[in-house]
């Protein structure tokens, strides 16, 4: 895999870093800063593999937070647990705090896990989240150019993810999701987000325990619409918190966040033969999981 010339992988506990500048200066300092931070009861952690609609429930959650279907001005970068410059900009906010993050469970705020505070868990079609990290990687100038075969065989399906394979991240989820006592962990599928966004925007209301009309749920799905947040991301949003997230990275282009958004994007990438060998690798991954998948 050819990858660009400036580009520097971060190695840390066997995972394959993204170039985020707090990473790069020293991860085993961010990762305890994480996993060390104080945490407030109110706190909700939004938790989910990149390229499972993160930015997108983090807008709901915000608006769900304040009650009313107003667009925050920040980006969710600025609440990007790895990717903040620095973590005091967490410490000094008010409460209620939406949070957001892609490391793995093991790695979240102690406090917050064994106070039962809450976490949003979003699981997307692995198929299309390969798609869509392949054409960030590809937007950002992270490589100066390979196939999607390439991408999947070398990074997707082997150990070069970000972070960790989709595979360890979600079956990690899944096991901590056994052992949650406090009903804390709210798992919600990108899939039926797509297909019943006021059913599921109703379920994170309760899971949060917000009062909420049926009229202000019906305005922030409207809002929260892909074409709408695409939108307002490059006429409304304070990109700010992107540009620290990536200045001195070493070459890396402002990632597009909102590519296309659909389900099943991934079948305009993916051979019979690449389909046929995904398959076989996520029923040997996944054998003892009862992670239900939406492919379509």
């Amino acid at each position: 895999m050819e990858m660009h010339n400036n580009m520097r992988f971060v190695e840390y506990d066997g995972m394959h870093l993204p170039p985020f500048v707090p990473l790069l200066k020293d991860p085993k300092e961010r990762f305890e800063e994480i996993r060390d931070m104080e945490c407030r009861k109110d706190d909700v952690i939004i938790a989910a593999y990149s390229k499972s609609g993160t930015h997108w429930i983090w807008e709901v959650v915000c608006m769900l937070l304040k009650g009313k279907a107003e667009y925050a001005k920040e980006t969710k970068e600025y609440l990007f647990l790895e990717a903040i410059p620095d973590m005091s900009v967490v410490h000094n906010l008010a409460s209620p705090r939406p949070l957001n993050t892609h490391i793995p469970y093991r790695y979240l705020p102690k406090q917050h896990v064994q106070n039962g505070g809450k976490i949003i868990h979003i699981i997307r079609n692995p198929k299309d989240v390969a798609v869509s990290l392949y054409h960030q990687l590809l937007d950002s100038g992270l490589f100066k150019s390979f196939d999607f075969k390439t991408f999947l065989d070398e990074m997707f399906l082997g150990q070069a993810c970000p972070f960790t394979t989709w595979f360890k991240y979600e079956k990690e989820f899944e096991e901590a999701e056994k052992k949650d006592k406090f009903g804390a962990i709210h798992t919600i599928h990108y899939e039926n987000m797509k297909k019943n966004p006021i059913e599921e925007t109703r379920k994170l209301a309760k899971f949060l325990e917000v009062s909420i009309t049926e009229e202000l749920i019906a305005e922030i799905v409207d809002k929260c619409s892909f074409h709408k947040l695409k939108q307002i991301d490059s006429t409304f949003k304070d990109q700010s918190h992107i540009d620290s997230m990536i200045h001195g990275s070493g070459g890396v282009n402002k990632p597009v966040m909102y590519r296309k958004g659909q389900i099943g994007d991934w079948k305009n990438h993916f051979t019979v033969a690449l389909n046929e060998q995904f398959d076989d690798i996520f029923k040997e991954e996944m054998k003892n999981s009862s992670i239900q998948v939406q492919f379509e």
